[in-house]
Order: structure tokens, then C-alpha cells, then sequence
């Protein structure tokens, strides 16, 4: 291999899947420094259309001798039938994190993924009212990276304030950035809330966080969708009240650090379900911002700061309840959806071309999973993770916090 160029060892790798290159780096010393050198990972996420990767967790973790344990099992997918669709998850650990020390004295330990960015997630952990702490894992690679303690309050339920995980490709750092209230503000007092409004930003491998002058046109609540160099986020439903169904999209900028607003999708059809647009989300379907309108079950992507219709559901084939679309299971942008009736969850894959949902089972997931969606990447926090959590192999423990990888690849 020594005698291969470079520039045809980079061109072989960048057309080869990310989970693949992960487990090609122990073959060799000379593999894994081509694979972590930062060129392939430039040209790779450029050439190699991943398939999403969905992850389905539980609230519970491991806290022994003031030991916390954060672990993850691998899942496999499986085909029944024509329409009926199955999470089975492996036996064995895929990867487990330790922490010597607990963040928070409380007993309470409940984490949540709030986003990702490139391969990418962000954890946040809470007491059960405040959040308490922010982290960011790369699964793929097995890294883990711990941010600084927050200087502010920052409310666990996020009606009114958020995060996001993004990536400035002009300057090669991550940043996490939070918009949230120094204080209450009643949102019928604006000049108040725009007084208390903040950004707080943290570039990775630094140790603090810093405020600064730009602020978003309103609060911003729910999970950040970052694509094409911006975070975004819904505009909170308490700030901003709406009748006919749809909430404006406060958008920022990662290098420029600068805030912008987009206007809500304009309605196709009528409104036809009872619910809210408190309802609305944000989501990514393969890279790009989707906007759900839980009144009209209308789905819009985020084209050139336009809204360009993606799909909507028609009324027999949606079930009573509570609906989120959790992103795209595949490439064709068949979406992935969760489905909330008489205190029972439900799980479903939506067939773009066909038009029918197909019903899913997530064995081993507990009564009440959530499922969150990112996309395989090569993009690593190597090097400035001073505050990193230490990382092994172990074997199962019952009482770990379980989360359930698949890949999408198998499907027929």
C-alpha cells in the first residue's frame, strides 16, 4: 500500500461508506491515519450519500460507587412481509462510556438527545427541571465530548429557549449555541422579552461559553435542524400565536453568527385535524429542513430560504393521535414516523411513491421510546475533547442506559 499514491488511497476510501471506514481504521496504522486525516473526510461527506441512521433510547443509566455508565446496543432490521416492518437489537454492547464523577448531585439522571450535526449528537442531561449539562457523542467513532457547565438557567422542557450543534466549515470548528430568557418574561410584554433574550455560544476546545450582541427576532423552542451552514429553529407557540396553522422559522447562521426569520409554509389544503400548531416540528429529511404542520399533515422542505412541497397524507391512511415524523428512513425520503393514541405508541414507515404507511415493531424498546434519526459521517471531535469521558468495550449491564442503533441498508 506504501506504494499506492495518496491521492488514489483518498479517492478508494472516499467512495467507500462511513460505518465500513470505522471499522477499517484497525486494520492498520497506515489505514486509520488515512481515514482520520481531515481530506477524506472533506471529499468522503461530499461523495458518499449516507443512509440516515435512526436511535431508539431509554432514560436509564448506571451509577455505581459514583461511576455513571452510558451505553449503546447495535439492532438489527428486519423484513416481515410486505408491510410490516421489525427492530430486533443485538446481544452485546456496541459501546459504553464511563464518567467517575456524576455532573449533578440530584438523583435524578435523565438524557436527551437535542440534535446532530454531521454524524454528530447532542446529548443534554437534566435534574428533572434544569438542564445540567450539554455533551456531544460521535457513535460512529466512539467519541465523546463534554462542554463546559452552563452560566445560566436553562429549563429542561425548552418551550421557550433551545440549543443546537453546528458546524463552521470556514473557520473547521464546531460550535454549540443556545438562544434562551436571562430571566421570566411575560410574552405579551415583547420589549421585555427581547431585553432578556440571549445567545450563548461555545466553540469546541475552548473552556467557557460567551455571550453575544445577536439575538433572534423571538423566543425558539424544540430540536435545532442544522443544514447548509444554519441552525433552525421553530419560533416558540407562546411568543407567537397562529390560527391557520404554522409557526415562522428563526434561522442562524454558525460563521457569520448572525439571526434571520423565515416565513411559515403556506397551506395547500384545508385544516382537518384538532390539533394545534404547537404541534408543528422541525425536522431532517436527508440534510434538508422539513417543516410538519400537525393541522393539515402537509410536509414542506427548506429550498433557498423557500418552502417547496414534499408530501402530505392524505386522511384515511393517518392514524387518531399524536403524529412526529422522526426524518427519512432511506434515500427514496420514505419518513419514518411516531405515532401517540390512548397512551400507546406507535411506529411506521411512509412510502413516498405508494403512499401507504407500514406498520413497525421496535422490539426491547420499553413502553415509552423515542427515536432519533442522524446521518453516518466521518467528522471527528479527535483532539479537543480535553474534557471527554473515557471510552471501552464491556460487557451488557441490565441497568445501563440502552440505546438501539439500525441500519437502514437492510431494507428491501
Amino acid at each position: 500500500m506504501d506504494r499506492i499514491p495518496s491521492s488514489i488511497i483518498f479517492d478508494i476510501f472516499s467512495r467507500v461508506p462511513a460505518r465500513c471506514l470505522a471499522r477499517s481504521r484497525c486494520v492498520s496504522k497506515i489505514w486509520c491515519k488515512y481515514i482520520d486525516d481531515r481530506y477524506l473526510t472533506i471529499i468522503h461527506d461530499k461523495r458518499v450519500v449516507e443512509e440516515p441512521t435512526p436511535i431508539l433510547y431509554h432514560y436509564h443509566i448506571s451509577i455505581k460507587k459514583r461511576t455513571l455508565s452510558l451505553c449503546f446496543h447495535v439492532s438489527e432490521f428486519k423484513q416481515v412481509g410486505t408491510t410490516h416492518l421489525v427492530f430486533e437489537p443485538k446481544k452485546g454492547p456496541f459501546l459504553e462510556f464511563l464518567r467517575k464523577r456524576p455532573p449533578c448531585g440530584s438523583s435524578i439522571r435523565r438524557i436527551e438527545a437535542q440534535g446532530s450535526c454531521n454524524g454528530l449528537i447532542c446529548l443534554s442531561q437534566d435534574d428533572g427541571y434544569v438542564i445540567t449539562s450539554l455533551a456531544v457523542l460521535h457513535p460512529l467513532r466512539k467519541e465523546y465530548y463534554e462542554l463546559p457547565p452552563f452560566p445560566l438557567h436553562f429549563e429542561k422542557h425548552m418551550r421557550r429557549e433551545s440549543c443546537g450543534l453546528g458546524f463552521d466549515a470556514f473557520t473547521n470548528t464546531w460550535k454549540m449555541v443556545c438562544v434562551l430568557l436571562k430571566a421570566y418574561t411575560p410574552p405579551d410584554k415583547p420589549d421585555m422579552v427581547m431585553k432578556n433574550l440571549c445567545t450563548m455560544v461555545h466553540v469546541f476546545g475552548t473552556n467557557s461559553w460567551r455571550e453575544i450582541p445577536q439575538v433572534s427576532s423571538y423566543p425558539v423552542t424544540g430540536k435545532a435542524v442544522f443544514a447548509n451552514g444554519c441552525l433552525h429553529w421553530l419560533v416558540s407557540h407562546i411568543d407567537m400565536k397562529t390560527e391557520d396553522g404554522g409557526r415562522e422559522v428563526i434561522w442562524f447562521d454558525v460563521n457569520k453568527e448572525e439571526f434571520g426569520l423565515i416565513k411559515r409554509p403556506k397551506r395547500m389544503c384545508d385544516l382537518w385535524r384538532n390539533y394545534s400548531c404547537y404541534y408543528d416540528q422541525l425536522v431532517d429529511l436527508n440534510g434538508e429542513v422539513g417543516y410538519v404542520c400537525s393541522r393539515t399533515m402537509e410536509v414542506w422542505v427548506l429550498k433557498q430560504k423557500e418552502w417547496v412541497p414534499h408530501c402530505w397524507f392524505e386522511k384515511y391512511i393517518i392514524p387518531d393521535g399524536y403524529i412526529e415524523v422522526l426524518g427519512c428512513w432511506n434515500k427514496d425520503g420514505d419518513m419514518l414516523i411516531k405515532n401517540l393514541a390512548d397512551g400507546r405508541y406507535a411506529f411506521f414507515v411512509y412510502n413516498r411513491k405508494s403512499g401507504v404507511l407500514h406498520n413497525t415493531n421496535v422490539a426491547g424498546a420499553g413502553l415509552c421510546p423515542d427515536i432519533f434519526m442522524y446521518p453516518n459521517s466521518l467528522s471527528s471531535i479527535r483532539g479537543i475533547n480535553t474534557n471527554s469521558f473515557s471510552v471501552r468495550k464491556t460487557g451488557v449491564k441490565k441497568s445501563c442506559h440502552n440505546i438501539y442503533t439500525t441500519n437502514p441498508s437492510h431494507m428491501s
